[in-house]
């Protein structure tokens, strides 16, 4: 039998793919890898040829549990970060501690994403190495390299001077504000025999660990002075499919692409179409003002019939790793993911972030010159047409995405981690 590595994460799929791609790369070098998620990622796992474990609640035993709709609780967490820790990590970390305990013995490590608790604790008793990882540089909290913040838009890369105090300040006081989660993490601890460490559940996730991960390019960020030992930026984790294994355009999709020029692809990930609001009506005016054609990634719940005339196309899903190569500029909501995706293709971006790390992946894009942000409150299609016509008029745009593209696209993020943790294993061993 090979050995085992758990992989644990949660969330949207901007949260999974990357760890079935970090999966896939392990089994490549010979280890049983297993996955550890919600519920609701079984099927695509298993298409993979996976293990899956089901973890914690979905997103049905969700909407019961807080009497609240999926719509309801994506829009409490685009308004609140604390609503997502207090009402959706908290109360499930014991019991999901307990889960992965209960299926990852024998397991020679496991990996995890940085707000993984529950997996580090897992790890902690069965006494084999944890690997937190970070799908994007906003949540190692660099004070020389800080994420883009709408609540604190002091925040700026430094490398010295007042503005390097100011960052440190502003960190401390993010660690004082979350200061009120340690107690309850470390009474989960001790409940599972292991001394209590007083960390902080926002900003201490990739510490004191031999090996911690960055899953995404060196060209959003890379490790800084002050980032952990151990850390090592390996490249965007590359997994691009609706259902697992091998997916296809629709052939309307393909008939629309192939019928005239290339269009401007609108499209708000996995977890912000889920509350589009007028995103998609004013996506189609703007691109309509500006004479282009449109295709709307409406997701499985939208509304393909907004799509009335031949100049737009609306589909539930595309491969972006295929549809993006053919677009003339994306406009998305900056998810991590989505994010790489464009800059893989080498294309300009307009990001209009809905919650958490999308602010800061939408800064990153903007200083790297690849494009330009706009708050979801003023996306209007009079606005929208403005930015994204100087956008698509500036070479220099062009030529940056294009240079940055066939940079991106040569990384092999999963490969370089699952590398680094066979490499760990085997010291420990």
């Amino acid at each position: 039998m090979p050995p085992r590595i758990v992989l644990a994460t949660a969330g949207s799929l901007g949260d999974l793919h990357p760890f079935i791609a970090l999966a896939l790369a392990l089994k490549a070098c010979g280890f049983e890898a297993e996955i550890a998620s919600s519920p609701q990622h079984g099927d695509k796992i298993r298409a993979e040829g996976l293990i899956f474990h089901p973890i914690g609640p979905g997103i049905v035993e969700l909407e019961v549990m807080m009497g609240m709709t999926e719509a309801e609780i994506t829009e409490a967490v685009t308004r609140s970060s604390t609503f997502l820790f207090e009402k959706m990590l908290l109360p499930h970390l014991e019991s999901g501690a307990r889960q992965l305990l209960a299926v990852a013995g024998g397991a020679v490590a496991i990996v995890g994403s940085t707000f993984a608790a529950g997996a580090a604790m897992a790890a902690d008793v069965l006494g084999v190495p944890f690997v937190p990882v970070a799908l994007q540089p906003a949540i190692v909290f660099s004070a020389y390299d800080p994420p883009a913040l709408p609540n604190a838009p002091w925040l700026a890369p430094a490398s010295g001077g007042w503005r390097l105090t100011l960052n440190r300040m502003t960190i401390a006081a993010a660690r004082a504000s979350g200061a009120g989660w340690t107690k309850p993490v470390d009474r989960i601890r001790r409940s599972l025999g292991l001394a209590p460490l007083g960390a902080n559940l926002l900003l201490d996730g990739l510490k004191d660990r031999s090996l911690a991960l960055g899953l995404y390019s060196p060209l959003l960020s890379v490790p800084q002075v002050d980032a952990p030992p151990g850390f090592a930026v390996t490249g965007y984790a590359l997994y691009d499919s609706e259902t697992g294994g091998t997916t296809t355009r629709s052939p309307a999709l393909e008939a629309f692409l192939a019928a005239g020029p290339a269009p401007i692809v609108f499209t708000l990930g996995s977890a912000a179409v889920i509350v589009p609001g007028s995103f998609y009506v004013e996506s189609l005016k703007a691109a309509r003002r500006l004479g282009r054609r449109a295709v709307l990634l409406v997701g499985p719940k939208g509304d393909a019939g907004i799509a009335d005339g031949p100049d737009v196309v609306a589909v539930p899903y595309a491969p972006y790793s295929t549809l993006f190569p053919r677009a003339a500029a994306v406009v998305h909501q900056g998810g991590v993911g989505t994010t790489q995706q464009a800059l893989r293709a080498g294309k300009p971006q307009l990001i209009v972030p809905f919650l958490g790390d999308q602010y800061d992946n939408a800064a990153r894009m903007v200083r790297l010159g690849c494009g330009a942000t706009l708050g979801r409150r003023r996306y209007r299609a009079g606005r929208v047409a403005e930015v994204l016509s100087a956008v698509l008029a500036d070479p220099t745009v062009a030529e940056t995405a294009t240079r940055l593209g066939v940079v991106a696209s040569r990384e092999d993020g999963a490969k370089v981690a699952a590398e680094r943790i066979a490499d760990l294993i085997r010291s420990e061993r």
